[in-house]
């Protein structure tokens, strides 16, 4: 079918609220008298609906015929999936569309097959190969292995099929490259899922796991919450740096992967955060790009949950920003292309004006947000990168002195943020490293700290406190019982020193007051050799180093052991870290609005060239 124009569009979206006004069914006598043949509009009806509308006679029976036709097939659908089982699914092709194929169709088939049956069924239709295809409905993935009904997919629904790749060249390079997409995705979601599980093992010193709000401060979650929601950011990370690339098809599967996890996530988490807003704004961005946005009614959803979402953490009038961050010059940025987009949905509904209305809003945001390129070249020459720049000069209005002292506050408090940071890594890495108690409880670090400022070496330290659950008093007593443990080296150290290390005679030396052979030679070997720190070692203990030794373990064990994952999980998290672990927290907001700039005059003129003066969004005479 042909695409109408937007004034064609604006015609049909008024003839559709006229006849739903006044209660005008189409499909139904003396409109229509068989699905065969032509509708009949009367013509005082024709004539009034001219009159009213500002359209032509003409203009005003082709929207009801097409809007009787398209009334009419549907109850078709309907009648037919009612007597049969067998539904209507709508579907939209997009991405790299071989010539010749057919981009809008209709399949008829039954709810109750699963994915993988629909692709091939589409694959007859088409010609195309179905392990290319990736089925989209309503924001959400088709999975192979669940029905159609399952995942929410109804009679006359709207199914997008992104190709992730060209289907005319059946080359070995281009089945690599789709081999390689859907590789990369599975490979992105499966180093994600093993950070969130990563609650307190820090393999990487670049990816630092912690979840703050907007003013910074850690966000306490139960455990499987803050592994979706860990997971959920992680996806949307990695799927920005796709989107980055204009990869849209891989970005769309990283973020529609994201947005599947964010909704495990309760909603009072969700508002405590705009990601979940921007995540929206990403995906429909994806849409528009892979020129889908007509084809899934889930866009001006995902819209208005922006919206939703950037409200309530930005506040009403971003008043919440202002008073948290100091100002909203970044987050401005977003609405330009949150008004955008919602002006390309209005413009393919037919709703001039507010298409018009929506174009005014992204131009009005956008003149607040220009800069001055020259002085945006003077903050470059002065050392500042083009992200700080340009979000400086946003910030303080254009005013350069402002935004010098703008960017410097914020590269301190981004520097005091990386050294808390650093510094809560480091303590939680030690705590790993000292093991739990045998409440189960992690070794308190100031505790730890302050016996070893006494003198104890580390290994025993730790050791005591786990012993005595944390109770520090405990734990000296308990290393006071053994002031021999004062001059034993820490364990870590002893492990270079062999048997073979321990002459016969120092042996001897010790067992010469009393102390048995085994006992003796492992005292050596435990001080390093040192005679008389072993025999200080065997009388703190009476002789027996099994009691020793039990003090030393502990918990050890645990704390020692070592999460294991596959080889091949740990290359993929190795690959993830570098998207992740970007200095600049903002970049999201670096937007320099060219690409919303040209969209905007793009649809400008479209309403201009359909006849609407777009000051007004009214027809011109």
């Amino acid at each position: 079918m042909a695409e109408k124009t937007p004034h064609f569009n604006a015609i049909l979206s008024r003839v559709r609220g006229k006849l739903r006004s006044e209660n005008v069914k189409l499909w139904l006598p003396p409109y229509t008298s068989s699905n065969d043949q032509p509708g009949y509009y009367p013509e005082e009806l024709i004539n009034r609906y001219s009159a009213e509308l500002n359209a032509s006679a003409e203009e005003i029976s082709e929207a009801m015929e097409q809007l009787r036709v398209h009334a009419v097939t549907k109850l078709q659908t309907e009648q037919r999936f009612t007597n049969s089982g067998i539904a209507t699914i709508k579907v939209h092709v997009t991405g790299s569309i071989p010539l010749g194929i057919n981009s809008r169709l209709q399949i008829q088939i039954g709810l109750h097959v699963n994915g993988a049956d629909f692709r091939r069924s589409l694959s007859k239709e088409t010609g195309l190969d179905p392990e290319k295809m990736k089925l989209i409905c309503k924001g959400h993935v088709i999975e192979d292995d669940k029905s159609l009904e399952s995942q929410n997919v109804k009679n006359n629904a709207q199914i997008m099929v992104l190709l992730l790749s060209q289907s005319s060249a059946e080359t070995q390079r281009l089945q690599n490259e789709e081999d390689e997409t859907k590789a990369s995705v599975s490979r992105t979601r499966q180093a994600a899922e093993a950070l969130s599980n990563r609650k307190d093992n820090f393999k990487d010193d670049r990816f630092f796991l912690e979840i703050s709000d907007q003013e910074g401060k850690p966000v306490k979650l139960p455990d499987s919450e803050r592994k979706a929601l860990t997971l959920a950011l992680t996806l949307h990370e990695k799927g920005r740096t796709v989107l980055n690339k204009r990869n849209y098809a891989e970005a769309l599967l990283l973020l529609l992967e994201a947005e599947k996890e964010f909704s495990h996530c309760r909603a009072q988490i969700l508002s405590a955060v705009d990601n979940y807003g921007i995540l929206c704004l990403d995906i429909v961005w994806c849409y528009f790009w892979l020129k889908s946005i007509v084809d899934l009614p889930n866009a001006e959803e995902k819209l208005q949950k922006c919206k939703e979402c950037f409200q309530r953490s930005y506040g009403q009038n971003l008043e919440r920003l202002t008073s948290v961050r100091g100002g909203s010059g970044g987050e401005l940025a977003l609405f330009v292309r949150l008004h955008v987009l919602e002006a390309v949905c209005a413009y393919h509904k037919g709703d001039v004006f507010s298409t018009a209305n929506c174009l005014d809003k992204a131009e009005l945001v956008k003149g607040k947000l220009h800069i001055d390129q020259d002085q945006l070249n003077q903050l470059l020459i002065m050392g500042f990168s083009e992200s700080e720049a340009r979000l400086g000069l946003r910030a303080c209005q254009g005013d350069t002195t402002s935004a010098v002292d703008y960017i410097t506050q914020k590269r301190q408090e981004k520097k005091e943020r990386r050294e808390k940071e650093k510094k809560d890594r480091t303590r939680k890495k030690l705590e790993r490293k000292l093991g739990k108690t045998g409440t189960g409880e992690w070794v308190n670090v100031d505790a730890y700290n302050s016996l070893v400022e006494m003198g104890f070496s580390k290994h025993m330290a730790a050791a005591s406190l786990r012993q005595a659950n944390n109770d520090i008093n405990n734990a000296l007593q308990t290393l006071q019982d053994h002031p021999g443990l004062l001059s034993i080296p820490d364990i870590s150290s002893r492990s270079a020193f062999s048997d073979a290390q321990i002459s016969d005679e120092h042996v001897a030396q010790v067992m010469s007051l009393g102390f048995a052979a085994d006992s003796s030679r492992e005292a050596l070997k435990r001080c390093h050799g040192d005679v008389q720190q072993a025999i200080n070692l065997l009388e703190s203990c009476g002789g027996v180093l099994s009691s020793l030794q039990q003090l030393a373990q502990g918990s050890a064990t645990e704390s020692n052991s070592k999460d294991e994952e596959d080889p091949d999980v740990e290359e993929a998290v190795r690959e993830l870290v570098p998207d992740l672990a970007t200095e600049d927290d903002e970049a999201h907001l670096n937007l320099s609005l060219e690409e919303e700039s040209s969209i905007i005059a793009e649809y400008r003129t479209l309403l201009l060239s359909a006849g609407y003066d777009t000051n007004s969004a009214s027809l011109k005479p």
